[in-house]
């Protein structure tokens, strides 16, 4: 990204509506960007028109346990999963809607004929994967659990419910399941996959995610979030506490998102210690070194372990198991005095200086930075999970490439744990709005990247495009259905384009933290809650008390485009010399102009968006008289202008309307 200069200078100006004389005509019309009613939806008692929570606000909340057994032969989970569902929303239930991710490796998925997911390995194409419901009961008043119909329709699966479930009723139902892991699904731009085995000389390595049926989100925007799981759309999930039980063969060390809670059961009596030890040593602690890995003696000696977590008020859930980790741990201290482990889990081929070795400091950093600049980090550990997944994230549990080494490591490990923010805390829909997250992050993580170590990965031009880029005529809004996006435009849209434009809002359209002020109310407000776009914006709109609907609208709903053109240069004999600007594309920024002078002297102004709701000509005269040698708009390339070269006006190089004008 293209680093953006602070501008300086706010000058009195005089406005004066005139023809234009420019030869090009102007696509930009004011009522558009500046109409008189809002482009935002008006308040209700749900979603106040402030961008806040509306005091009738509700959401639905799902407790989960699960009791799991992975078969590492066959490469199988089978497990129990009961679920305990509140009702909270003004309506009766007569039946539930589940999210079945795993379906989506069937054949005739849609997510595979819709070719998002796509293989490399020839092998693969005959793999069938997806869940296996061997059973779902209902909980009824008794205690007793009773046989449930349901209906499996690609990625989603519907329950009836024997008796309507009332607003304010909870109930609970098992679900009998299993599925085989995939192995190395990939598309050609982007790892959709989010359950995979990574092969190392030591064993396995699996990462484990979207494999139990999870609860559709209920809300009162869309009623319930059904869209299918097509890949490119992530998850929009309920929050909810909790209790997951894993076995599987003694030889595997497991993490997982949730607090260990018998660590004498699934370790020995040394990583015990080590691992008691690393959750207050401000230095990293090997829990199981490399030399360990292969020695038998590192595991308890019995054919079975089952691990135990527990993890409240979260929205999913994750682990990782593996034969071949190096495993170690740090203490991390919030501003707070919060005590959280940073665990670090990855293959003795990973553990090089310029990647997996830094892990414990990558994570320290950012649950500081982030926790001490936005909101306190909530879970009482991040683990950071080597794998071969580009990057991907759960709650408190992170995974990324084992391969990665330098800035890609610094920028994965920093973006998968940014994610706790956004939509581990903030929990929007990934399904419909990937920028909510993904580009509200990469905003944040941009930030921690300047700051981190001196900057020591500032400039690296692996993961940027050239902010022009963003600006073409063939990219859709930022507010397109991510699984509508072409693969490789997903970067630039998601990311990069939401990164940059909060930077330039936060940096050169509002005063100085402005923003970051609306920005932490925005996260407080809708912790562990549900936001859409339109509370974002006008939460955004009413922190800071701008109307910002001009920049939304050209800037997320539409594709509009910046070009601000110097259209004339009147320089008279005696006195102040006359400029006038035009727009001429759809979008409307603010206006920066470096005025420079015959005599050497240079003059800046600094005009507010307002000045286009007259129209696309601006005129005014600068402050100082004399005769202008030249004018240069945006000369701190603060503003993305498409065409750069109508920017600039020059006496030597005058076209025949902007002569000086004769004396009289």
């Amino acid at each position: 990204m293209n680093q953006i200069v602070i501008a300086f200078c706010l000058p009195v100006f005089l406005f004066h509506a005139v023809p234009t004389q420019s030869q090009d005509h102007s696509k930009y019309v004011a009522r558009d960007l500046f109409p008189a009613s809002s482009i935002l939806p008006a308040g209700n008692s749900y979603r106040s028109a402030t961008g806040e929570p509306g005091p009738a606000y509700w959401q639905n909340r799902a407790d989960y346990k699960i009791d799991v057994n992975l078969d590492d032969k066959a490469e199988i989970i089978t497990g129990i999963e009961t679920i305990t569902y509140l009702n909270n929303s003004p309506n009766e239930l007569s039946f539930l809607w589940l999210q079945m991710d795993q379906n989506v490796y069937k054949k005739r998925s849609k997510g595979l004929d819709s070719k998002l997911f796509l293989t490399n390995n020839a092998t693969d194409a005959k793999f069938e994967g997806g869940f296996t419901i061997a059973s779902v009961n209902l909980k009824s008043a008794k205690g007793t659990f009773k046989e449930a119909v349901f209906t499996i329709n690609d990625t989603r699966m519907r329950i009836e419910l024997h008796e309507p479930l009332r607003s304010g009723q909870q109930l609970s139902f098992q679900i009998k399941y299993s599925y085989k892991f995939p192995r190395n699904f990939r598309n050609a731009d982007f790892n959709v996959n989010r359950t995979d085995i990574l092969a190392t000389k030591n064993g396995d390595i699996y990462s484990v995610a979207q494999w139990y049926p999870r609860l559709c989100v209920l809300d009162d925007v869309n009623g319930w979030n059904t869209l299918p799981y097509l890949g490119n759309g992530e998850f929009y999930l309920e929050y909810g506490n909790f209790d997951v039980n894993i076995t599987l063969p003694s030889a595997y060390i497991v993490e997982a998102s949730g607090d260990l809670l018998n660590p004498e059961e699934v370790l020995t009596a040394t990583q015990t210690e080590r691992w008691n030890r690393a959750k207050s040593s401000d230095q990293k602690v090997f829990i199981r070194t490399i030399e360990e890995v292969t020695a038998s003696s590192s595991r308890p000696s019995k054919p079975l372990c089952t691990w135990k977590f527990k993890l409240t008020s979260a929205r999913d859930f994750a682990w990782t198991a593996s034969k071949s980790f190096v495993w170690e741990g740090v203490g991390i201290t919030l501003l707070s005095g919060k005590k959280v482990l940073g665990s670090s889990l990855y293959p003795a081929e990973s553990k090089l200086t310029e990647s997996w070795e830094r892990s414990g400091e990558y994570i320290k950093f950012t649950l500081q930075y982030f926790s001490k600049k936005w909101y306190e980090y909530p879970y009482n550990k991040a683990v950071n999970v080597a794998s071969n997944l580009d990057g991907m994230e759960y709650p408190g549990l992170v995974f990324c490439a084992a391969k990665d080494k330098g800035n890609m490591y610094w920028a994965v490990v920093n973006h998968e744990l940014g994610h706790t923010w956004f939509p581990m805390i903030v929990g929007s829909n990934e399904r419909r709005y990937a920028w909510m997250d993904e580009g509200l992050n990469a905003f944040m993580d941009n930030m921690a990247t300047k700051d981190f170590n001196n900057g020591e990965f500032i400039g690296y031009p692996e993961i940027d495009i050239p902010v022009a880029g963003l600006f073409v005529d063939s990219l859709m809004p930022i507010m397109t259905r991510p699984d509508v996006i072409p693969g490789n435009e997903v970067y630039k849209l998601q990311y990069q384009k939401v990164a940059y434009l909060l930077t330039l809002l936060s940096e050169h359209i509002l005063d100085k933290g402005q923003f970051d002020l609306a920005f932490r109310k925005y996260i407080r407000d809708w912790a562990y809650r549900h936001p859409t776009p339109w509370d974002f914006f006008s939460s955004i709109n009413n922190t800071t008390g701008e109307d910002l609907n001009w920049f939304w609208k050209s800037m997320f709903l539409e594709n509009y485009k910046l070009d601000q053109k110097v259209t004339r240069v009147t320089n008279p004999q005696s006195g102040k010399a006359t400029i006038i600007v035009e727009n001429m594309e759809r979008a409307a920024m603010p206006l920066q102009v470096e005025i420079t002078f015959e005599n050497g002297a240079k003059e800046f102004h600094d005009f507010p968006v307002e000045i286009w709701e007259q129209g696309p000509i601006y005129e005014f005269v600068p402050d100082f008289d004399g005769t202008i040698s030249r004018v240069v708009i945006n000369p701190n390339g603060v503003f993305p202008d498409i065409n750069l070269a109508n920017n600039i006006w020059t006496i030597n190089n005058l076209d025949p309307f902007v002569r000086p004008m004769p004396a009289h």
